[in-house]
């Protein structure tokens, strides 16, 4: 089985490191809020917001490579192969003729390491069935083109 693009790595670094940032500035105007509000002592709600931009921060930098070591693919004749999951682990597999139509996205981050997103729709389904991020973009593209084709069944 293949793993994603080792970039992907500092793509999840950098989201998750934008998503605490967010985070930890919500909290800490909350917390100033509160505090200005109720006259209560600075000291406790800033200790929290501190410990919430560290903790989110080490994690943000320590779970990726964990992510990455646990996400495999493979496109095969008859079938896709997805294993993933650090704590929770799934292996999904999706017969090639029931692929409806697959996409590609990319995020801003995404674009800018040259990576995409690769979307797999089935039939009898609302939504996507699996999602391999963290590919090349070319990769994604050949992927697409490969699992977009209808293949003549022999009867």
């Amino acid at each position: 089985m293949s793993p994603l693009d080792p970039r992907v790595v500092v793509v999840w670094r950098i989201a998750g490191l934008l998503t605490v940032a967010i985070l930890t500035a919500a909290v800490g105007a909350l917390d100033y809020w509160v505090t200005a509000r109720f006259d209560l002592s600075l000291v406790a709600p800033s200790v929290a917001t501190a410990m919430i931009a560290v903790l989110g921060g080490v994690l943000s930098l320590l779970w990726p490579p964990l992510r990455y070591r646990f996400w495999h693919w493979d496109v095969r004749p008859d079938r896709v192969l997805i294993q993933k999951g650090v704590i929770w682990r799934s292996r999904s597999v999706i017969p090639r003729v029931r692929v409806q139509h697959v996409d590609t996205r990319s995020s801003p981050l995404q674009r800018r390491f040259g990576l995409s997103s690769l979307i797999i729709y089935t039939a009898g389904t609302r939504g996507a069935d699996a999602e391999i991020p963290g590919l090349a973009a070319e990769e994604a593209e050949a992927l697409r083109e490969e699992l977009a084709q209808v293949e003549e069944l022999d009867e």
